[in-house]
């Protein structure tokens, strides 16, 4: 049998001096290929200096400064591009917030007059101190009462609201002259009627279970509508007017007005969870001063349930955040929205400018 059966290739002669020669240049234009490759990839990285070419990896990419220590440099890292990404550190979270009336959205105004401002969020008062609203309830009390705004002011609430403005819903609670009227089950009463305040306003009971219902009802529909925060004003009983003639109620032959805030706040607290709304109260100096007249609206109250606090700046001592601390408020600067009357730029405090009738 013969070598090609055993597995052996058959003889195919001696390499001649042109088939050496082949070999070299085809190894020379492989290193060639190589060498320009490796240049190509790597050009970004060879540098001219004052001591000629040098090469200088992505990991040895420095920023110097000529007049500081040698081994102090901040390692930049440039993107596709070839660009230096600049690094910035991000703002403080801020509030700039001015009031507005509803029409301002129907209108499409709202955003140019923000602008104008120079204010980056917006108040929006959803219930007035008549008891009317700024949108369409659902609630019977609001249908029966005529109180509701019309069906096309929800859908521009919810596309507002969408957006990137911050949005706040400001809501007067148990002031309401309209509510009481209709029903008086849910009313601050005097004997024989309605009791009216210094204003000659009517108020809704925070004892009135049916009162409490409603108004957290109410929040509980403006968090769907996607608002942002709920600013709850008149959230107590009335400290102003003749209170000698309102009718003794639970809270009143208790003296527990701050339990009965309490319960109602939970309640709505409770509404707004599900839309990750923040709940806040507007406050004022005589609702955190010990044996102030607070109408149940006590520093406790609004530490476990307020996660924003809106006071109005007097110039008084002391400070606003003093006080906030003093009355066992944690978290008081970051929790604080000053309510000045024009926006400030010199004021590092979140503020929030009410409009003025």
């Amino acid at each position: 049998m013969g070598r090609a059966g055993r597995g052996y290739s058959s003889y195919r002669g001696r390499r001649t001096l042109n088939d050496i020669l082949k070999w070299v240049a085809l190894g020379l234009l492989v290193l060639v290929v190589a060498v320009v490759g490796c240049l190509m990839w790597w050009q970004e990285y060879i540098v001219f200096t004052d001591k000629g070419l040098e090469f200088r990896p992505p990991f040895s990419l420095r920023e110097e400064d000529p007049e500081g220590p040698g081994d102090v440099s901040v390692v930049i890292q440039p993107d596709q591009s070839g660009e230096e990404i600049p690094v910035t550190e991000p703002e403080a979270a801020g509030m700039r917030a001015v009031q507005l009336p509803v029409s301002a959205l129907l209108e499409g105004t709202a955003l140019g007059q923000l602008e104008q401002a120079g204010a980056d969020a917006l108040i929006l008062e959803m219930k007035d101190q008549e008891g009317q609203l700024g949108w369409l309830s659902q609630q019977t009390y609001a249908q029966r009462a005529q109180v509701n705004a019309g069906a096309e002011v929800n859908q521009i609430l919810e596309q507002w609201n969408q957006g990137e403005v911050y949005t706040v819903a400001l809501v007067c609670c148990f002031r309401d002259n309209t509510i009481p009227y209709f029903y008086n089950s849910t009313a601050t009463r005097v004997t024989g009627g309605n009791w009216r305040d210094e204003l000659g306003l009517r108020w809704l009971s925070p004892d009135s279970q049916e009162a409490r219902d409603y108004l957290a009802a109410l929040c509980g529909e403006l968090a769907q509508l996607g608002f942002d925060e709920i600013l709850l004003d008149c959230c107590s009983f009335p400290t102003q007017g003749n209170l000698q003639q309102i009718t003794p109620s639970v809270s009143y032959q208790s003296g527990e007005f701050d339990q009965t805030m309490g319960d109602f706040l939970a309640q709505v607290k409770e509404a707004v969870a599900p839309y990750g709304t923040i709940l806040s109260l507007r406050m004022t100096r005589q609702n955190l001063i010990q044996n102030g007249v607070n109408g149940g609206l006590t520093a406790q109250v609004a530490e476990e349930y307020a996660q924003r606090i809106w006071m109005e700046e007097d110039g008084e001592q002391p400070s606003l955040v003093q006080l906030l601390t003093q009355a066992g408020i944690s978290q008081g600067e970051e929790r604080l929205v000053e309510v000045v009357t024009q926006l400030e730029e010199e004021n590092f405090l979140p503020q929030g400018v009410f409009r003025r009738e």
